[in-house]
């Protein structure tokens, strides 16, 4: 795997008047400038479903509480799965509640299914999430665990860290990083900004599409018998 002086040495090949090597003067803002890129490229790839959505972690609810906090550094949800107490493994997925066409609400800005005094609580089938909470529908019963799948942030980029992503992301993490530090003080960011997407736009394409020998299958999740 790379490391950050892996990319520090391919933004030298990029520009080479930069000084990137242990001890030298450009070292910290060339640090600086691929955290930045890395997290473009992060932005970006949380608007792409299923892309580089390997993390898979779990959290859970609490009885009678209709919402859990949003896990740390979770970009992208892809899936939600309730898991099963009796055999650990997962027994359905999650729907996910839109703003359209269910009982929702924005009241005082904080969105959440309308829960009444009578209302029955059970396993969730449901959720909706702000990005700082995730609600439950029913509400829990009990401490259930469900199982995510997503994007999570890549550790911040150091001189002696192992690079998070795969070495096709090297070469545009260190070109965008490179341009970022050509950027004056005056520069609208506007232009760097649409640089930046079309540096990303090829490697998230190429990881988005993972398999190429035929065209894409389909993840069946409802059964009609009638």
């Amino acid at each position: 795997m790379a490391t950050g002086q892996t990319l520090l040495d391919t933004m030298e090949v990029l520009d080479r008047g930069l000084q990137l090597q242990s001890g030298e003067t450009g070292v910290t803002l060339g640090l600086r400038a691929l955290n930045a890129s890395q997290d473009h490229l992060e932005s970006l790839l949380a608007l792409q479903p299923n892309v580089m959505g390997s993390t898979i972690a779990t959290v859970t609810t609490a009885a009678d509480t209709e919402a859990t906090t949003f896990p740390t550094g979770l970009l992208r949800i892809d899936r939600l799965q309730y898991i099963d107490a009796g055999t650990s493994r997962p027994a359905w997925d999650l729907e996910r509640v839109g703003p359209v066409g269910d009982h929702y609400t924005s009241g005082g800005g904080s969105p959440n299914f309308i829960y009444t005094s009578s209302a029955t609580t059970g396993k969730p089938v449901r959720y909706f999430t702000n990005g700082t909470k995730i609600f439950w529908d029913p509400l829990p019963s009990a401490t259930h665990t469900v199982r995510y799948y997503g994007l999570v942030a890549a550790s911040d980029i150091t001189a002696g860290g192992t690079f998070g992503y795969p070495d096709v992301a090297l070469l545009p993490v260190a070109t965008f990083a490179v341009k970022l530090l050509r950027v004056g003080k005056d520069d609208e960011s506007a232009p760097i900004t649409q640089v930046g997407m079309d540096t990303f736009a090829p490697v998230i394409q190429a990881m988005s599409r993972f398999n190429r020998d035929r065209a894409p299958g389909y993840d069946y999740r409802y059964l009609h018998t009638e």
